[in-house]
């Protein structure tokens, strides 16, 4: 039998879902078909990982947001340059 792959939002939604569940986990497992022992083990999963909510901006995404900023002041000083030439152009066309 092949493991079954579920997805991030699927485990998150599914956790939630059972711990509001008024019927219990038990009963929220069983009709996902999914064992408590992995409902037990994306909780524990959620709650160490929970802190990562709260950081400011994780280290990944700090470079991500450096990277797009160079980006955009390479294009802006294009941007630049390309609006100085045509002004030029357009006084030469004009005098």
């Amino acid at each position: 039998m092949s493991k079954r792959k579920f997805s991030a939002e699927f485990k998150v939604r599914f956790v939630l879902e059972g711990l509001k569940s008024p019927d219990g986990v038990a009963a929220h497992c069983r009709r996902q078909g999914i064992s408590e022992q992995q409902f037990y083990k994306w909780q524990q999963q959620m709650l160490s990982n929970a802190d990562a909510l709260f950081e400011q901006v994780p280290q990944k995404a700090a470079r991500k947001i450096q990277t797009l900023e160079e980006e955009i002041k390479r294009k802006d000083s294009i941007i630049a340059a390309v609006t100085e030439e045509a002004l030029e152009l357009k006084k030469k066309l004009i005098s």
